[in-house]
Formats: structure tokens, sequence, C-alpha cells
């Protein structure tokens, strides 16, 4: 197991140039299944869920949310604990983030969340040091990064993705939503993630159900041997870009004996 995640979070964080590690997250339902975790750290001090993520895909640090170690805000969102009433009906984020309580209770309601009482714990930890099966892989990259690696999931078996934005609380369009829906889910980084996970001003998120970073993996490789790959090649905006096109192109495009032209 462990050599096998290892070669597949490796050999996408090469192929995309990453700037951070790709992270693992694992629902735990038995608090016993932590002990056999190496160097695993569980943190005494509450946390947030990004703030965890950051310390995994930067620092390398392997460490287990629960109830105790967290607030109720990111907890809720993991199926840890129940969301306090204060939160459900809204008046949490009428503070900063909703003009009328009524728009902080349709927020709210929108959030997506991991089934309540099913899990003790989330595992979070670098995916390549496979210190745990994960349930999801989170990557952080730049938008042309992600773009990429949607351009690898679409490859085999296409379907249109769907992607969703709550606004602030990003950890829920990421894990949650991919968890309920097990397909992939991009998000943008929230405020919070900002200022507390050190998200930057050019990353995006996304979670990719375990299942499918095989395929990421297989599937860049196919497109890379293509032309699809990262860093993407600037043509330029001022010339004809018949030119730059694959020579199967054009043909399909009937522009053969313009590019020969061209190239004469």
């Amino acid at each position: 197991m462990k050599e096998d995640w290892k070669k597949l979070t490796e050999g996408i964080e090469r192929a995309l140039k990453l700037r951070t590690s790709p992270v693992g997250i694992r629902f735990v339902a038995d608090e016993g299944e932590l002990k056999s975790i190496e160097r695993l750290r569980i943190a005494k001090k509450i946390s947030f869920t990004c703030q965890m993520i950051t310390a995994a895909r930067t620092y390398g640090a392997t460490t287990a949310i629960t109830a105790g170690n967290t607030s109720a805000v990111c907890g809720n969102v993991l199926g840890l604990c129940d969301t306090p009433e204060k939160v459900k009906n809204g008046t949490l984020r009428n503070v900063v983030w909703c003009k009328t309580l009524e728009d902080a209770k349709k927020f709210e309601d929108a959030i997506p969340r991991v089934p309540l009482g099913k899990y003790k714990a989330v595992l979070i930890g670098p995916q390549a040091a496979a210190a745990f099966e994960p349930n999801m892989v989170l990557f952080y990259g730049n938008p042309a990064q992600m773009i990429i690696m949607i351009n690898a999931l679409q490859f085999e078996d296409y379907e249109r993705l769907q992607f969703y934005c709550v606004g602030e609380t990003s950890c829920s369009d990421l894990i949650a939503q991919c968890y309920n829906s097990g397909k992939p889910s991009l998000t943008i980084p929230c405020f919070g993630e900002r200022r507390f996970g050190h998200a930057q001003d050019d990353e995006l998120a996304i979670a990719i159900p375990a299942s499918l970073v095989g395929k990421v993996d297989r599937n860049l490789e196919a497109l890379a041997k293509k032309g699809i790959r990262y860093p993407i090649a600037y043509y330029g905006t001022q010339v004809d870009p018949s030119l730059g096109l694959p020579p199967a192109y054009h043909e399909i495009l009937n522009i053969t004996e313009h590019v020969k032209a061209q190239k004469k």
C-alpha cells in the first residue's frame, strides 16, 4: 500500500510541479485505529481543519482532528459534533458574512456536512507517506494545474464536472462535498483558510476520491504524450494559432492548406 501511494502521489506532484504535497483524508469510526498510525500527532489545543491540512501539505505532519481539538464550526462540517444552535439558526454567519439573519440561515442550511456521529476522528497527512489508506486526497495548486488535473479526470469516462462554493467554510465544499457526492470537488479557499491555513492567493483546492487518484496519475502521463502538460507553454496573442495546433487538428478543421502556406 505504501509504495503504491508514494508512487501515485509523487507522480502527480512531479507531473504538475505542485508547490505542496497531496494530503490524504481518512474518516475514522473507531478511535482505536489511531493507535496504529505512525508519528501521529493529536493536538490538545484547538486547531482548524485548514491549519491541519497546511501542516500536512507543507510540513509533512500527520494529525487527527476530533471533536475535542477543533472548533464546533469545523467539527460539525466533518460530522464530529452537532451544529450549535447559534450556528444552526444563522446567528454566527450574521455577525460578518450575511446582512440579515434570514440570509445567514440560508447560508448555514446550504453547507454540506459529513453525516453526524458516523465517525470519531479524521486523519490528515501527507499521502506520499502512506501512513493510512485515504478516503480522498486533497491537492492544492494554481488554476492551470487544476485544469490539467480535471483534463486527466475527464480523459476517460468523460463527464461534465460541477463544483460549488458556499463562500466562507471552503472545507465543506472541499471535503464534505466530495464525501457526500463521491465525485471530485474543486473549491476556492475561503477567507478563513487564507488567514489561518495560509492558502496562497493563487491557490485552488480539489478533493479527489481515493479510487480516482490512480486515474489522474495514469491520464496525466497520457496527456503529456499528447503535449498537454504543466507549465502550459505560451504561443502568443498576435500570431496565427494554426501552427501551434497538433497536426491531427489541421485536417479536422480544414486548415491543412493554410498551415502549409504559413510554413513556406
